[in-house]
């Protein structure tokens, strides 16, 4: 049970006796009768569904053709103006023999998701509240639930409308009495007064059979195991629970038995989104393709621009649907939620599909007791019953949440998802489904606005609004410094930060605490917090407390400072930029432009100009490429050269650097790294008969430290080597031009830019035969994601477009080990010595440290010296740990590119890659990242 359960036991227990569901009481109810575990979810229909397109463009005038011919059960008009012919008994041939038909096609059926296996005697409740003793026939730990009490306190979802796209409803079910959604726009009848050509459609439609018999009969049994896990009435002294027990159920039904038509689920999203609900729940998917998979995806869009959200079980066959699309699960409309099945014990169902990307979100979705067809209980298992948890979650935010936007309900549901290790790196929130969150919100809501994040290197003040309601007290503050290096975030130790007269040295978490004393509201609170920094890319949190008890979730927002700053969000802060390079174009009669090259800048680094070499023509003209030299605090910076051109030297003192190449061919190409160096690539512009060739240019990152050298290459044959960048030559279906950088750190973390001519919107990648990237933002021209870890070697990049389509680049991405201080760092950035990459050219990315010393830290490569902190290198003592032979436990530490003490912290360590793309310069409310 979570802190805030403890806290406010009282009010639970007050709104629990309300609604009728009161701790033990409510057990003692649940433990008899006995359940079954469910066999199956009874027959479906045996029709054939088929979709036929008129002559016309228009099918309506064609459905009394259809109706008539025998073997026809019933025939529908769909959204997009065709008709959907429902048989037993005809072919394709026999409705393409109608006059007017032009076109007859199958209607896919995908199946539902819910799973079933032998019977148990079950003891059940645990996915409301888990109390270690209450799931049979799986391991419980306490309080790996969905904290529906905790949400009780807040409201049980009277008011809202959650419609079920399933295969029917039990409106008989005792427990259901009082969950039917009523059309307050027609009623009852064969009168279709509200002129949706549905007539009688009081309680929702069937589309299975054209008809208003919502309770599809003995083949409405999955439906009613979903609506129970969202609505079943609590306090009536029958069977269970759903999560929101006052909420109200829309049946539309789309299917039989085990399984659904996927158009005719289209058209039930659109009938929702129509007709009043808030949330619609999809618990089926199949892996189709073509006209219907565009048909759902419209009716999700469509549901989103009525301002409801829809979710979706992920799917049973424990399949990553980063890599293994299935619909809708895998669409990526912004108002979809898909959802994976949690145990008891807190772990993934054995048969649920997961995806870093792809998954929001587990919830409890094993052997979970919940209503059937027949007036009685089943416990069922699956994703299937795991999204009707999250449906019915969105149904009580909404009640609690009546202004709030669907990306801010969607954002709130997964900010406040209780963060579970078996779920990290298998969704985008890493966390189970949990209601405390919302409890907080509303019992205690508090709201923080960043402004002033953005700053020159030196004394900072970035300004922190506090603003919401809570009960008088007395407050204290959290506030915590971090800071981007070596591809993650580190906690900043021993940081001066000063508030209000005070001052706090951080600790080794990067954290100090500050009295706010005695107040009775939050109104007027600013914080402005003041600390010395050098260039580079911080994070501030800020946590505060009443009384000792946590307000909310961590807050943290990016703090840029310096060279950072200048670069904004997305760009790279932690290592070298170079120039770029290119040779111009070649053509009979054409003409040929040589390429350009800016050199990088660094603090304590150096940039190179690029060099361009004139084109060639027959009958055509040249032009010489020019050169910029980058300029650097202590760096130096030297002039580009361009045969016909022009270089011009740069400016510095210190170290030096060999300026780097850029990608031809497509333009410019900006490195768009977190940390690490930005190398441009190089190649051959394109050439031409008739025609023209243009070199590309190439643009230098900036950074903080090290220097570097770009690779050599030729436009349109990838290098086999590690360099900043690799082009293409417009390959393959998505026509890819260039990745970069292809050098990322083992630890994971390094962003990583793909252009393309025809990239796919929405697109998933993965590194080597499983690890999935997080993207962080994709369009048809770029697409950005950040790397998970890997082993250090090379690795295949494979691009996925929604639809299934695919693109690999082979052995693109180089994994390399980041060493500890001291040690010869890997290529993405830093000082000390390293050895070039396969391929590559001059002085490899990490150079000679400034001022010809060793690394920072004094240490020499693993293998024989001292890492940092005094802990022994691999073999010895390991960093942060205790010896093989039970020694002490020291913090893992780094030395930061200004002295700074640098502390390895699983807290900040876990921040997402997103909130590097959050423009906090002038006003931002920052990200809910846990405590």
């Amino acid at each position: 049970m979570s802190t805030l359960s403890r806290r406010t036991q009282a009010a639970v227990l007050v709104s629990a006796v309300v609604v009728g569901y009161a701790g033990a009481a409510a057990y003692t109810a649940l433990a008899a009768p006995a359940l079954p575990v469910a066999e199956d979810f009874g027959p479906g229909d045996g029709l054939d569904r088929y979709v036929v397109t008129a002559d016309s463009g228009d099918a309506a005038g064609l459905l009394g053709a259809l109706e008539a011919l025998g073997g026809v059960e019933n025939a529908q008009r769909l959204s997009d103006g065709r008709a959907l012919v429902a048989t037993a008994e005809l072919s394709v041939a026999d409705l393409e023999a109608v006059d007017g038909v032009a076109a007859v096609e199958r209607s896919p059926e995908v199946p539902v998701l819910g799973t079933v296996s032998d019977p148990y005697w079950a003891q059940y409740g645990w996915n409301l509240e888990n109390t270690g003793t209450n799931a049979y026939n799986q391991a419980a730990v306490a309080d790996a639930d969905a904290d529906a009490t905790d949400g009780w306190a807040v409201g049980t979802g009277a008011g809202t409308v959650v419609a079920v796209v399933d295969t029917g409803f039990d409106s008989d079910h005792e427990d259901l009495a009082g969950a039917l959604w009523t059309n307050p726009a027609e009623p009852c009848g064969t009168v279709d007064t509200d002129r949706n050509g549905k007539a009688g459609d009081c309680h929702g439609w069937n589309f299975t059979t054209n008809s208003p018999d919502v309770d599809n009969g003995a083949q409405g049994t999955h439906g009613t195991n979903v609506s129970g896990t969202i609505g079943a009435r609590a306090g009536n002294g029958r069977g269970t629970a759903g999560i929101a027990p006052d909420a109200t159920i829309m049946p539309l039904v789309i299917g039989s038995g085990s399984g659904v038509d996927a158009y005719l689920g289209a058209e039930a999203i659109r009938y929702a989104a129509d007709h009043g609900a808030d949330v619609v729940n999809a618990s089926w998917g199949g892996a189709f393709t073509g006209a219907p998979l565009e048909a759902v995806r419209s009716a999700i869009a469509y549901a989103g621009s009525k301002g409801v959200l829809v979710v979706a079980a992920a799917g049973n066959d424990a399949g990553n649907r980063d890599t293994q699309p299935v619909y809708p699960a895998s669409y990526t409309e912004a108002n979809l939620v898909t959802v994976g099945s949690s145990t008891a014990s807190d772990t993934v169902t054995p048969s649920s599909a997961y995806g870093a990307t792809s998954v929001d979100l587990f919830a409890p979705g094993n052997l979970v007791a919940t209503t059937w067809n027949d007036g009685g209980y089943r416990l069922v298992g699956g994703t299937s019953i795991a999204a009707p948890h999250v449906a019915a979650a969105l149904a009580l935010y909404r009640a609690a949440m009546p202004t709030a936007s669907i990306a801010e309900l969607k954002q709130a549901l997964l900010e406040d998802t209780d963060p579970v290790a078996a779920f990290r790196g298998r969704s985008v929130s890493g966390g189970r489904l949990s209601l405390t969150g919302l409890a907080e919100r509303v019992l205690d809501s508090v709201d923080y606005t960043f402004t002033g994040m953005s700053a020159p290197a030196g004394v900072v003040s970035p300004n922190v609004a506090v603003s919401g309601t809570t009960a008088p007290g007395t407050f204290s503050v959290t506030l915590g410094l971090g800071m981007q290096h070596e591809g993650e975030v580190w906690a900043v130790a021993g940081a001066e930060i000063g508030l209000d007269g005070a001052t706090v040295t951080t600790g080794d978490d990067g954290r100090a605490v500050f009295s706010l004393g005695a107040r009775t509201s939050l109104d007027g609170l600013a914080l402005r917090p003041s600390v010395s920094l050098g260039d580079g890319r911080y994070v501030l949190t800020v946590q505060l407390t009443r009384d000792g008890a946590a307000l909310g979730g961590t807050r943290a927002a990016p703090l840029l400072v310096g060279t950072a700053a200048e670069a904004g969000p997305d760009r790279p802060a932690d290592g070298s930029g170079t120039g770029g390079s290119g040779t111009g174009g070649s053509g009979t009669g054409g003409s040929g432009t040589g390429g350009s090259g800016t050199g990088g800048s660094g603090t304590g680094g150096s940039g190179t100009g690029g060099s361009g070499t004139g084109g060639s023509g027959t009958g055509g003209s040249g032009t010489g490429g020019s050169g910029t030299g980058g300029s650097g605090t202590g760096g130096s910076g030297t002039g580009g050269s361009g045969t016909g051109g022009s270089g011009t030297g740069g400016s510095g003192t210190g170290g030096s650097g060999t300026g780097g190449s850029g990608a031809p061919g497509d333009g410019a190409q900006t490195p768009d790294t977190d940390n690490g160096s930005g190398t441009g690539g190089s190649g051959t512009g394109g050439s031409g008969t008739g025609g023209s060739g243009t070199g590309g240019a190439g643009t230098g990152g900036s950074g903080t430290g090290g220097s570097g050298t770009g690779g050599s290459g030729t436009g349109g044959t990838p290098p086999s080597s590690g360099t900043g960048t690799v082009t293409y030559p417009g390959v393959g279906e998505f026509r890819i031009t260039s990745i970069t950088p292809v050098t990322v750190g083992a630890s994971g973390g390094t962003r990583v830019r793909v252009n393309g001519q025809a990239l796919p919107s929405g697109a998933r990648v993965r590194i080597g035969d499983s690890a999935a990237a997080t993207v962080v933002r994709s369009s048809t021209t770029s697409l950005v994601f950040t790397t998970p870890a890997r082993v250090a070697g090379r690795y295949d990049v494979t691009v996925f477009a929604p639809d299934g389509r695919s693109q690999v680049l082979e052995d693109v991405l180089e994994y390399v080990a980041v060493p500890a201080a001291g040690a010869t760092p890997a290529p993405d950035g830093g000082s000390g010595s390293a050895t070039p990459p396969p391929g590559g050219s001059g002085t490899a990315p990490g150079g000679t440290a400034p001022g010809g010393g060793s690394a920072p830290g004094g240490g020499t490569a693993p293998g024989g010296g001292t890492a940092p902190g005094g802990d022994t290198a691999p073999g010895g003592t390991a960093p942060g740990g205790t010896t093989p032979g039970g020694g002490s436990a020291t913090p893992e530490t780094r030395t930061g590119p200004d002295g700074q003490r640098l502390v390895r912290s699983a807290r900040l360590g876990g921040i997402p890659a997103s909130l590097w793309a959050m423009d906090c310069s002038v006003s931002c409310r920052g990200l809910v990242v846990g405590s």
